[in-house]
């Protein structure tokens, strides 16, 4: 039996040992930070976006005259020349975008507020160019969205087709429009919102509607090199108090 005094002294952990340990806690630390980081950029912002836009929709509505007990289906659509709101100051709310075309894929249903700074779609809502047309006007009313985080307010806007409606409802009226074509673009080509596509200096003829969004579904840098776009033409409008369009659940 070795006694206590001749006892093998315990082996003394080397630097390189000792350095490469820390490395691998570091890389397994920074591994969970960036994990959480992400579960909160996907997920957490998406869930406080919402509820914010959920918020500011239903005070909206809570400002809309109530319907017409009497009214037993809605007229139709009219084509003459829609009323034109006037302009609103930065951040309020203009309405609601509706995509019937995305019932049960995502949130159909979203604030339109005026302009396009993150303190307005970062709450899950769908952003007003400024310098673009008013929701029917003759020209182009182009709105920005999020197509990834902060609600996905336009995730699925790929799903779009030829033909699908996009209704805008304001206070006193429904604009529909129609999907005619998409493209995707570099950042860089800013005249997608212009009164005439791609033709700033024409003067326009048609009310148009452009959605703007990222291409890329993929975070940072990657998700945002392309935009896509989305072009409708206008078909009609409605006044509230003559009902709902029946695409409109």
């Amino acid at each position: 039996m070795t006694s206590p005094a001749h006892a093998r002294p315990a082996r003394r952990r080397g630097v390189g040992s000792a350095v490469v340990g820390g490395i691998g806690e570091l890389f397994i630390t920074l591994g969970v930070v960036l994990g959480l980081f992400v579960v909160w950029q996907l997920w957490w912002t998406s869930v406080e976006a919402t509820a914010q836009a959920d918020k500011v929709l239903t005070e909206f509505r809570a400002t809309l005259p109530p319907a017409n007990p009497e009214l037993v289906e809605a007229a139709q659509l009219r084509t003459d020349d829609p009323p034109v709101p006037d302009k609103s100051p930065y951040g309020a709310t203009i309405g609601t975008l509706i995509v019937p075309a995305w019932y049960g894929l995502t949130n159909n249903a979203m604030p339109i507020a005026e302009g396009t700074g993150m303190d307005v779609l970062d709450r899950a809502m769908a952003g007003h160019y400024e310098a673009s047309q008013q929701v029917g006007e003759v020209g182009n009313f182009a709105l920005a969205g999020h197509r990834r985080t902060h609600g996905n307010s336009f995730r699925h806007v790929d799903d779009l087709e030829k033909g699908d409606q996009v209704i805008v409802e304001t206070a006193t009226t429904w604009y529909v429009y129609e999907v005619t074509d998409h493209e995707i673009v570099t950042p860089d080509q800013v005249d997608v919102v212009a009164p005439v596509p791609h033709h700033p200096d024409e003067q326009p003829t048609e009310r148009l509607l452009t959605l703007t969004t990222c291409h890329s579904l993929t975070l940072g840098e990657l998700g945002n090199d392309h935009r896509w776009i989305t072009y409708a033409t206008f078909v009609g409008w409605m006044d509230r108090a003559d009902g709902t369009p029946e695409q409109v659940r």
